[in-house]
């Protein structure tokens, strides 16, 4: 059975996108860590009357923050400023729990103040969109970026937001479009993180590393940010090295993301896979079981599932299967992607036809290379492998460097019968990450025996 593609290739999600969105926000604030400390304990002991030495944690302060702001907010009906700052803070708990509530509560009061005032108030929008994005409202949040745009054009944050928003939607050539124009300032490291993704959609994985690698040294010497917003830049470094086949240096950058923010569940989440991808299968799931423990994610819950049933203990492997699928159906947008490939993978002909079914209504607004990756793959779980072709081609039209997607391409050839192209795609996918996954880093290498030459190890 082929298995686990997904396990080491997760594409960066509209969260991740959200949280670079809200960061761009905070750094725009400004402002030295000396006066954001001060400005935070001030709002504490305003509600609390703690004593001077009493010690807060950051999500503490953050939650006296939001009843403070929220009393504001009641008594003064028309301050656009104090609901921009709640929606802000909002953001940030749902950035570092995943409650959905929270983006949706900042969603009203970033509306809210911005129908009270758009002058001087144009941060605003970006939170909005953000949560917009974590929703899967791409059509939406694109509106809002324009919107901002239009009211104070030219400004490198509101033009990368566009071609982030557009890289999501699959519009590549406005996305191409809106990135080169951009002035990169070595300081605008949000900015970088946006420019990045661009680069490694569009091929560029080793400029993606080298923007990323100069964002980590940037916010490594910002004290005035919250932990998970630093912890944040070293998962993300962590996710493109794991998904280019640089394990150690992976490691290296969730370990240092873990070390600034011990609870971030994306960080564990991407452990699990590393060590998935390593065949450390009781490691997976100990770095699951605590990335769950913090909050529910389908993509974490299908890796424990993958890595009970490589342990053996298939009546887990089923509970986890199962409990990813309840997680996966309460996730904003017609389909959560880690869990229609689980499912294309290890489903009953019912699961393809039904993730074909969601994965065509999202691509009514969401035509992006891993929506055609998705489409490709249940295509040929159907046995449509010319429809699958189609797809595929889609899917591989940026040259994005990512085992997953050669590596589909490859099946599908070998099934319609070409062997000179799926030898060819099956060697890509190997070079470009020989640990993509065990189980179909083993696939593809028997697949290429079986055309008549040897895989790279």
């Amino acid at each position: 059975m082929i298995r686990r593609r997904w396990l080491s290739t997760v594409a960066v999600g509209s969260a991740a996108l959200a949280a670079v969105v809200l960061a761009a926000w905070l750094t725009s604030q400004g402002g030295s860590a000396a006066r954001r400390r001060a400005h935070t304990s001030r709002t504490a002991s305003t509600i609390t009357h703690a004593p001077a030495d009493s010690f807060l944690s950051e999500p503490e302060i953050r939650d006296r923050n939001i009843v403070f702001y929220e009393q504001r907010a009641a008594r003064d009906t028309l301050g656009a400023s104090d609901r921009s700052q709640l929606a802000m803070l909002y953001m940030d708990r749902a950035r570092s729990t995943g409650a959905f509530a929270d983006y949706q509560r900042a969603e009203r009061l970033a509306r809210r103040s911005l129908a009270l005032r758009t002058d001087h108030n144009t941060q605003t929008f970006s939170l909005l969109a953000a949560a917009l994005l974590a929703r899967h409202d791409f059509s939406e949040a694109l509106k809002v970026a324009k919107q901002a745009d239009s009211l104070d054009p030219g400004v490198p944050g509101h033009i990368a937001l566009l071609g982030e928003i557009e890289l999501e939607t699959g519009d590549y050539a406005s996305a191409t479009t809106h990135f080169s124009s951009i002035h990169l300032d070595p300081d605008q490291f949000t900015i970088a993180a946006r420019v990045a993704r661009w680069r490694e959609l569009t091929g560029h994985a080793d400029a993606a590393r080298r923007l990323l690698h100069a964002a980590v040294a940037k916010i490594g010497k910002r004290d005035d940010l919250p932990r998970e917003q630093r912890a944040w830049f070293h998962y993300r470094l962590g996710e493109l090295e794991l998904r280019t086949g640089h394990l150690d240096s992976a490691e290296v950058s969730y370990q240092r993301g873990l070390a600034i923010f011990p609870e971030d569940y994306r960080i564990l989440g991407g452990l699990a896979r590393l060590a998935a991808a390593r065949g450390q299968w009781q490691k997976a799931v100990d770095y699951g079981n605590h990335a769950i423990a913090i909050q529910l994610d389908p993509a974490t819950l299908g890796t424990i599932s993958e890595a009970h049933r490589a342990l053996g203990d298939t009546a887990q492997a089923n509970a986890y299967a199962r409990a990813m699928t309840a997680s996966a159906l309460k996730q904003p947008g017609p389909i959560h992607r880690a869990w229609g490939l689980f499912l294309l993978d290890h489903g009953t002909t019912g699961d393809v036809k039904r993730v074909l079914a969601k994965t065509r209504i999202e691509m009514r607004s969401r035509r992006d290379i891993y929506g055609y990756d998705l489409l490709a793959w249940g295509l040929h779980k159907q046995g449509r492998d010319s429809e699958a072709r189609a797809a595929m081609a889609h899917a591989l039209s940026q040259n994005t460097e990512d085992a997953q997607l050669y590596y589909h391409a490859g099946m599908i050839e070998r099934e319609l019968g070409n062997a000179v192209a799926a030898r060819a795609y099956l060697d890509r996918a190997l070079m470009i990450n020989p640990h993509f996954s065990l189980t179909q880093a083993s696939v593809a290498r028997a697949a290429l025996d079986s055309l008549g030459k040897a895989g790279h190890v």
